[in-house]
């Protein structure tokens, strides 16, 4: 038998080794904080706002006026841009939704240089959808999930028969001043009075869908051509002969709004497609919290 003092060391020692290996055990580190802005102001516009659907950031925030929260919305879970947005990417959405704001968000210091290395589409500015989900739940207490959704009815752009038409953009070459476009190229619009055309410097097939996206309203575009390079080009418009409109103009219920760009002329064509998308299902949501 073990004498006292052989026990009394014996569980000294067994404690003094549990110790150790509490001590050693790491602690859980607490849960990231979510991206967000430093300060945010969310005040209903005033009446008779215009209202606003852009997503165009600053050099440390984001400010908009009369933008619904359905938009902000859907710049915040829909990167995809204007022709992904539909009334059909949205469930459980109450009517005051379209209810117009203004949102003044400012980025903290600490953000500010992965702020601003941002590109100018909206796929390309990540911080800003994250910052503006986070924002949704913090004001409005949003809780959402994905789903799959009915697909989308878009368009592919492929070279036609006879192969591309296009004059590849040479190195070092100068544009003329105009909107910037996602690859660094310039889109340069026609002006009033002029026949309707685009004129594009420095841009890539990616620019071309990403334009004839914004105008077929909703049925995407999406580049097929496999072109990889940098082109000048002007697309330039058709009117419908039959059409009792004025010249330039578009019927708003015109099932293929692109029919009226000549992209024929630049060796390409487009083809319906059907596009595969999500629904942004809300399980919660209440009207924003006073400032």
């Amino acid at each position: 038998m073990a004498s006292p003092i052989l026990r009394a060391i014996s569980l000294a020692v067994l404690l003094s080794c549990g110790f150790a290996f509490a001590q050693s055990t790491p602690t859980p580190s607490p849960p990231a904080k979510p991206l967000s802005f430093d300060v945010v102001s969310l005040r209903p516009s005033k009446p008779g706002s215009n209202q606003m659907f852009g997503w165009m950031t600053t050099a440390d925030g984001y400010r908009v006026s009369g933008q619904s929260l359905w938009s902000t919305i859907m710049i915040a879970y829909f990167p995809q841009g204007f022709a992904y947005w539909s009334p059909a990417r949205l469930s459980g959405a109450p009517s005051w939704l379209n209810d117009l704001y203004d949102i003044n968000a400012k980025v903290s210091e600490a953000d500010l240089p992965e702020w601003q290395k941002q590109g100018l589409s909206l796929d390309k500015k990540p911080m800003l959808r994250v910052m503006l989900q986070t924002m949704l739940a913090d004001r409005c207490h949003l809780v959402a999930h994905m789903v799959s959704g009915p697909p989308i009815s878009g368009w592919s752009l492929e070279p036609n028969k006879h192969g591309p038409r296009l004059t590849e953009t040479k190195p070092d070459e100068t544009f003329p001043p105009g909107m910037t476009l996602a690859s660094g190229g310039v889109f340069v619009p026609y002006q009033r009075g002029d026949v309707p055309h685009m004129t594009f410097y420095g841009a890539t097939m990616a620019d071309l869908a990403a334009d004839l996206s914004q105008m077929s309203l909703g049925h995407p575009v999406l580049d097929h051509t496999g072109l990889t390079g940098h082109y000048d080009f002007v697309l330039t418009w058709v009117d419908d002969p039959d059409s009792k409109l004025p010249a330039s103009a578009i019927d708003s219920a015109d099932p293929n709004r692109l029919s009226h760009w000549n992209v024929d002329a630049l060796g390409l064509h487009v083809a319906p497609i059907k596009i595969p998308a999500d629904t942004l299902v809300i399980d919660h949501i209440e009207k924003p919290s006073e400032n």
